[in-house]
């Protein structure tokens, strides 16, 4: 009968740490290094990546601040600031638009989302990457954490993301989810892009930031979104540039 107690509180115990676990804030850093990504671009030609590489070698990691918001029902991601500066102050910029919404219940995706020079606005099923959990854990600022893998065709890119069951919600930062626990740490291409949980803070209950009330931008759906980015991509490659107009 004891025994039986003891199980029943701590199944009690586990309930009560999944649900205070289920909302909460991520502050991420992505950080993203335009030499290596320039330097798989295989229609690029060595001077060009050399020439590129010489241009950015003071300046190879470009950072930003990325806000995730989240509770068992919805997800709310983009940037912490409307305007980012340079880690030396000696400039700033304002960022794109970027909006990634995620509510779990109904399995809908809405995303504001400028790129190829027009913010489009998309509605769609939600949909994740396929992923491959591999045998393989390490810590992330203090959650133990597994290690999955997939590719991203549109831009062709391999990604492993480190996630974590502590925090029992199917999503991450970006458009990265469809796991079994928060994804806290996602590597572009070896280091190419990274994204770091800089603050986890957790709550009871986590509410989402409301959508602006005025929108505007071309409505489409993810695979038209998606076939557009390709295109331009193949155009940017047959002429031998690189394609900047997209968000890698």
């Amino acid at each position: 009968m004891k025994n039986i107690l003891k199980i029943i509180v701590l199944i009690g115990i586990t309930k009560v740490s999944l649900a205070q676990n289920s909302a909460g804030k991520i502050v991420f850093e992505r950080k993203t290094d335009w030499v290596k990504i320039r330097s798989k671009a295989t229609y690029l030609s060595q001077e060009q990546k050399d020439r590129m590489a010489q241009t950015w070698k003071n300046d190879t990691d470009y950072k930003q601040k990325m806000v995730l918001n989240f509770n068992p029902k919805q997800s709310y991601y983009t940037y912490e600031s409307k305007e980012e500066h340079s880690e030396d102050g000696t400039y700033n910029w304002e960022n794109d638009q970027l909006i990634i919404t995620r509510d779990f219940e109904k399995e809908r995706i809405f995303e504001v989302y400028e790129t190829l020079g027009k913010t489009y606005i998309v509605e769609d099923t939600l949909k994740f990457f396929k992923w491959k959990i591999l045998n393989e854990i390490k810590e992330v600022n203090n959650y133990v954490c597994m290690k999955a893998s997939t590719f991203e065709p549109v831009k062709k890119q391999n990604i492993v993301a480190w996630f974590t069951t502590d925090i029992p919600v199917s999503a991450g930062p970006e458009r990265f989810g469809g796991l079994p626990g928060m994804i806290l740490e996602i590597n572009i291409d070896n280091d190419a892009i990274v994204y770091t949980p800089k603050t986890i803070t957790l709550s009871p209950s986590q509410e989402m930031p409301v959508l602006p009330k005025k929108l505007k931008g071309k409505k489409v759906k993810l695979e038209v979104l998606n076939k557009e980015i390709e295109e331009y991509i193949k155009q940017q490659e047959a002429m031998h540039e690189f394609p900047w107009s997209i968000r890698f």
